[in-house]
């Protein structure tokens, strides 16, 4: 059931002339980020607080008001978010659990199909048509007999080669995702904690930030954060879900730059 927030990012972008992958290289996240929004697939971000922080972003980046959107996703959409399991410290990563295979017997039919595929083929090589191949499944087909200037069958002829099948046209490639350049934070506060930022040398916000919020920070060489409470903020570094930088109540120091991120104790 649509919620009528994709419909209004989608219009609002392509009123503007632009495609989600303009929109993508302007906000420097990935494309996929801002599909899954006009798709309302809400479950790609794995937690409410970094769907609404995505959602605010690209609404202000379209140039609309973000708060309506924000209380539609809250009244239509919103859930628990996700727990957060992944430690910069111990470079572990939240997985899905593993899929059921598939019963044994598949996968014998699936061998068996491309076995009698592969024989059908075989059996209608060359300029033959369904209703020349041999009952016996026979591979061959006498050739007719081509006959000389003398009247007599010449059995050294050769056959007519068939001809070679059109090759399929290329598929078009498909755009690249945007090149991250710097450094680009997105942080979301799954518990309130105290935060100071200095992007690139020059100290840029000091400030307590409750629960259910998000802040984002870009920076051409380095990214320094302190965290009040480490455990309680997610972090996501140029694209990619790392989860929380320390344990529940840590205070930390964290360095992001291009090459990766290092943190230390405070």
């Amino acid at each position: 059931m649509s919620t009528g927030i994709g419909e209004a990012l989608r219009s609002a972008r392509e009123n503007q002339g632009r495609d989600v992958h303009d929109a993508a290289r302007v906000l420097r996240v990935r494309t996929d980020y801002l599909q899954a929004l006009e798709d309302e697939d809400f479950e790609t971000f794995g937690g409410d607080i970094y769907a609404k922080g995505f959602l605010r972003s690209y609404a202000v980046e379209l140039g609309l008001d973000p708060e309506p959107l924000l209380d539609l996703y809250r009244q239509e959409v919103s859930e628990d978010d996700l727990p957060s399991a992944t430690l910069i410290s111990s470079g572990a990563a939240t997985r899905p659990g593993p899929r059921s295979s598939p019963p044994a017997w598949l996968a014998w039919v699936v061998v068996v199909a491309v076995v009698l595929v592969g024989l059908a083929l075989l059996g209608f090589l060359g300029d033959r048509t369904p209703e020349q191949a041999t009952p016996g499944g026979d591979d061959e087909t006498p050739a007719e007999d081509v006959v000389d200037d003398d009247g007599e069958s010449d059995p050294d002829a050769d056959e007519p080669e068939p001809e070679p099948a059109d090759e399929p046209d290329d598929e078009p490639d498909e755009p690249d995702e945007p090149e991250i350049e710097g450094v680009q934070l997105m942080l979301a506060f799954e518990e309130a904690s105290w935060l100071r930022v200095v992007v690139d040398g020059t100290p840029v916000v000091e400030e307590t930030v409750p629960s259910g919020e998000t802040r984002q920070f870009e920076g051409d060489n380095e990214v320094e954060v302190r965290f009040g409470n480490a455990g309680g903020v997610r972090v996501e570094y140029n694209g990619e879900d790392i989860g929380t930088p320390g344990s529940r109540g840590q205070p930390l120091t964290v360095t992001f730059t291009e090459d990766g991120a290092e943190g230390v104790d405070d």
